[in-house]
């Protein structure tokens, strides 16, 4: 008898007949599925590294590589994302648009500037470890990423944590006075202190006073990490 039709049980009566549905596979018994992955990466020696750690294992293929977020192509949507920050500009929500939508990332990052967490998250990010982390978190990272979990380093989870440790772009912005971000503009521009002065109509030491100020507002140690701040704030464009 078709499944799906009336049939009659033992007592004559009408009984609609239910088909049989297979029984679910057991893990043991489902198909081996690798799960690709698009590596991103400046550094070529940095892109190879990832491709050789991830290539010695059965669960894992890798599908693209790029040196930039922007290279990789459509497919890699349906892929893993591991992305290599270190050296990269990344701006609260501009830089994770540019990433595969739907794509799980898994961020390298140094572990004293990760990026900031909740445009991170809502960009795709579902791990971020460092260059320093071991092989075996790697692994680690990926396999939860790619499960829909969240996995941070050890050696970041502070920073990554602690409020006050990444503030966001806007409450940056509202940190530096209308002179302090003038004067920012100009140190990302490349300007000396003395040609800023200048500029400005002010004394070389208010100029001094108000880079002292800066720094310690966006928590940058030298001009690189000035001009990196400013181009994340909107005050400078990217080189």
């Amino acid at each position: 008898m078709d499944d799906g039709s009336v049939g009659s049980d033992a007592n004559g009566e009408s009984a609609i007949m239910t088909p049989l549905t297979p029984r679910p596979a057991l893990d043991s018994e489902r198909p081996f599925r690798t799960l690709d992955i698009s590596i991103v990466a400046a550094g070529a020696l940095m892109l190879g590294g990832l491709a050789h750690i991830l290539g010695q294992s059965p669960e894992f293929r890798v599908a693209h590589q790029a040196s930039t977020i922007t290279a990789l192509p459509p497919a890699a949507a349906s892929s893993l994302v591991i992305v290599d920050l270190y050296g990269v500009s990344v701006e609260a929500t501009r830089y994770w648009s540019l990433a595969p939508e739907g794509a799980p990332i898994v961020a390298l990052c140094p572990p004293d500037n990760p990026p900031a967490l909740l445009p991170a998250l809502h960009g795709g990010v579902h791990a971020l470890i460092s260059r320093e982390s071991d092989t075996s978190e790697l692994l680690i990272a990926v396999q939860t990423a790619a499960r829909g979990g969240l996995h941070v380093a050890p050696e970041m989870f502070a920073a990554v944590v602690e409020p006050t440790a990444v503030p966001d772009v806007e409450q940056r912005r509202q940190d530096l006075t209308q002179r302090e971000a003038e004067t920012l503009r100009y140190l990302a521009g490349g300007y000396t202190h003395g040609q800023i002065s200048r500029r400005m109509g002010l004394a070389e030491t208010t100029i001094n006073t108000y880079v002292k100020r800066i720094r310690h507002k966006l928590n940058a140690g030298n001009k690189a990490e000035l001009t990196r701040r400013a181009i994340d704030l909107g005050y400078a464009e990217s080189p």
